[in-house]
């Protein structure tokens, strides 16, 4: 072999590692993630921090690779044809597309890419340097072959903007996939709950949240002074609603212990306990608001709790800052107290009070029943059977059979549910 011919044949080498380079720092620069890259950026590594200013490029960028790409591919192409010729004569130029289409596709594309596909970050940031000298070499070119581009997509309609943001559909998506097949895979189960949770926050509304009116624990000014100071004894909450006319009109709240205080001053005497001068204003929220406001409202002001309106300023409810945060951490249970209260456990079944939440059932029993048709189990049980139905009558809803154990007069006291069982061969 002449020098000529081996200066072709290690150039052809150089330009197959550099089509390698450019196909690697491609998919990887693609496939890294933003938010690690951030991260590292923010906590002063420097190849992070550079490729976060290139990804401000992206569009350019990728043009410089592809270019780059085809530059070295197109060239190594014809020094093998060239080379092959002189050794085979005119049959050289079928051996030269045979075999660098091979050893492109194994050497330069399927073997970097596989690599960069498996290790995104970690690659990229190795070819921040390859990767910043692309730009810099073939961007001014890029910059032409974009516009041309665009200006082709604009006239078939289709409008190009920055980078996409991540919509909540795919965040949902790298939730279910957190933790999975993982040595921990039983504590991430909890952790993708939360993250959920998090996300849920801004599509819930407090409605969906509040302890209804119908459960409120309030203090009556139309109820006798020994019935108030019962209450006063009994409950566990540090405020209490002061209504009237059944609840149709708030007078405000009072805090416990002030009014304890005063019962005591009385010498206990509920007759002498005057709850007028003990009520302080109390706070309203629409029942529309979604949670993160409410969340925000909370940390603002020092009350914890607001009395839910509906749309005529009728009581609908209270919501309290215990409430907002179970959506992100789950039920938070009192001494003694079960997470699904009064449930009864069977195989692949529960019982439970009509009120309990589907959201609180879906999270603790790790169910998928439907959350956007009712708030309670009894609500979506009369949702599916339009109308209230008998004792005993059974529904299937989205794979789960509904079936109401006890009725009182024409609410729904308890809701027997059956999950869908696998099939034979799942799990």
């Amino acid at each position: 072999m002449t020098p000529s011919e081996l200066a072709t044949v290690a150039a052809i080498v150089v330009l197959l590692v550099l089509s390698a380079l450019f196909s690697g720092g491609e998919t990887a620069f693609t496939g890294a993630s933003r938010a690690f890259i951030t991260r590292r950026a923010r906590s002063g590594d420097a190849r992070a921090g550079r490729l976060a200013r290139l990804r401000e490029h992206k569009d350019r960028l990728i043009a410089a690779l592809l270019i780059g790409n085809n530059l070295v591919n197109t060239t190594a192409t014809a020094l093998a044809a060239g080379l092959l010729i002189a050794w085979f004569g005119e049959e050289g130029v079928v051996y030269a597309s045979l075999l660098m289409t091979a050893v492109l596709v194994v050497l330069s594309e399927v073997l970097p890419k596989t690599y960069a596909i498996q290790h995104p970050d970690r690659t990229a940031l190795a070819a921040t340097p390859f990767l910043a000298l692309t730009y810099r070499v073939f961007g001014p070119v890029a910059i032409g072959v974009n516009a041309a581009v665009r200006g082709m997509l604009r006239r078939l309609g289709v409008s190009i903007g920055g980078e996409r943001a991540q919509t909540e559909e795919e965040l949902m998506g790298v939730i279910a996939l957190h933790g999975e097949g993982g040595a921990e895979a039983e504590a991430a189960v909890e952790e993708r709950r939360m993250l959920r949770g998090v996300l849920a926050l801004d599509d819930l509304t407090v409605a969906d949240v509040m302890t209804h009116r119908s459960r409120i624990e309030a203090l009556d000014a139309e109820a006798s002074p020994a019935a108030n100071a019962a209450r006063l004894l009994a409950t566990r909450h540090a405020w209490l609603p002061l209504w009237r006319d059944g609840g149709r009109d708030l007078l405000g709240v009072v805090e416990t212990r002030a009014a304890l205080k005063a019962l005591h001053q009385a010498k206990g005497d509920p007759a002498a306990l005057d709850l007028h001068p003990l009520m302080a204003p109390s706070p309203l929220v629409p029942e529309t608001r979604p949670l993160l406001d409410q969340l925000q409202a909370f940390r603002r002001s020092h009350w914890h709790f607001a009395v839910v309106v509906d749309e005529y300023g009728q009581i609908a409810g209270l919501v309290t800052l215990h409430d907002v945060i179970e959506v992100v951490v789950g039920e938070i249970t009192e001494a003694g107290e079960q997470i699904l209260a009064d449930a009864v456990h069977g195989a692949g079944e529960v019982e439970v009070p009509g009120e309990t939440r589907v959201r609180d059932l879906n999270r603790e029993l790790d169910w998928s029943l439907p959350e956007d048709e009712a708030m309670t189990v009894a609500g979506l049980l009369m949702a599916a059977a339009q109308g209230t139905p008998k004792r005993g009558e059974a529904v299937e809803i989205a794979g789960y059979r509904l079936q109401a154990s006890d009725l009182r007069g024409r609410r729904i006291a308890r809701v027997r549910i059956v999950a869908p069982q696998p099939e034979a061969g799942e799990g």
